[in-house]
């Protein structure tokens, strides 16, 4: 019984001395940019947050401002529309909390200057999904089979949309990522004549042409044309914001004569859903609408259909922006829905009129 009692004795010791022993990992760390999509960049770099015992796949708690919750650790944007998430973006030196397609720091309420602490929660706790979505590419043209892969260029065609009227591309003027040259070469070769750009302003496209690595010379002559707009749209695709822009962009090329390039910066994303809409209010059915955004992921990451990455990021990214535009729940079925007449819909609440509408389809016919 003695004996008993002693190592019960010894069993309620141990555990209360093991919290006290197990040592929290937590850092504290300052803004030191919002950037442009609102995320809050910190002053922590990668290697010293990895060095502090922090890896990729990690669940955190983020404390900044007026928030405190926790989020995957994700060296890309591998979470829901409206969702939170530490990044590590490969290539870049320091940590920033982000929501994907949302404003972090306008939701937090915080500034330049503004501490944040990050504290361990659950270790590899998202690791499978930093597996299975882990993207990263080159901008290296030789890691590429062709000019139209390496710029993420390619005709739009589907539905109703008449050959060569529509394009879509990675930026041909923002030489961030190499491509810009490429894709430059390609709208020429594609007789483009009017361009939708969903990333950049006024000043963006000015501070592209006044750059070292300037290589854009038929997009400035459409620019000084009057024939590209510049957008400067924010990521969050569900944003009054966001489609009171699309309405802008879609107007303008209504005024003007096919064929149309929508770009962003990598021709993803804002340029993914431009395309959708296009396709949608064209008659385009669902598989050939996601098999036209997929092949952005095939032509960057060489992600291919079938595979269970290639379904979830369908799934995550273009099937909830139609689901968006057509006013549907997260994860609803899309099968038997107007994805047309929600396409007008979408356009007409976002102050498009009905005649700039008429135009704009008739041009792509």
């Amino acid at each position: 019984m003695k004996k008993r009692i002693a190592l019960l004795l010894c069993c309620v010791l141990l555990c209360a001395l093991i919290p006290a022993c197990a040592e929290e990992i937590s850092v504290t760390g300052k803004v030191t940019q919002i950037e442009k999509y609102g995320h809050a960049l910190l002053d922590i770099t990668i290697e010293d947050f990895t060095a502090a015992g922090f890896q990729l796949g990690d669940i955190v708690t983020v404390t900044a401002g007026t928030y405190t919750g926790d989020m995957p650790y994700f060296n890309g944007y591998y979470v829901d529309n409206g969702e939170y998430m530490l990044r590590a973006y490969p290539g870049h030196t320091n940590i920033a909390v982000c929501i994907n397609y949302g404003k972090f720091a306008e939701t937090a309420g915080i500034g330049v200057g503004d501490p944040v602490t990050i504290t361990l929660k659950e270790k590899a706790g998202a690791l499978t999904i930093q597996g299975i979505s882990n993207l990263v590419y080159t901008n290296d043209r030789a890691d590429y089979a062709s000019d139209e892969i390496f710029a993420n260029f390619r005709p739009v065609a589907l539905g109703e949309i008449g050959e060569g009227k529509l394009y879509r591309s990675a930026s041909p003027v923002d030489n961030q990522n190499k491509r810009a040259a490429a894709a430059d070469a390609l709208i020429q070769a594609a007789g483009v004549n009017a361009v939708m750009n969903m990333a950049s302003t006024e000043e963006d496209i000015a501070a592209c042409f006044a750059a070292a690595d300037y290589a854009s010379p038929y997009y400035k002559q459409l620019y000084e044309a009057g024939r590209v707009i510049p957008l400067g749209l924010p990521i969050n695709f569900t944003s009054d914001e966001f489609g009171e822009g699309i309405v802008k962009g879609f107007a303008f090329l209504s005024e003007n004569a096919a064929p149309y390039l929508v770009h962003c910066t990598e021709g993803k994303d804002r340029a993914g859903f431009a395309a959708m809409l296009l396709e949608m209010l064209m008659g385009a059915g669902v598989d050939e609408i996601v098999a036209d955004y997929m092949l952005s992921y095939e032509n960057y990451y060489g992600i291919q259909s079938g595979t269970e990455k290639y379904d979830m990021i369908a799934e995550r990214n273009i099937k909830e922006m139609m689901r968006s535009v057509a006013g549907l729940e997260k994860g609803a079925a899309l099968e038997g829905v107007d994805l047309q007449a929600a396409a007008e819909q979408y356009l007409l609440a976002h102050g498009m009129t009905a005649e700039a509408l008429a135009a704009l389809k008739a041009n792509l016919e």
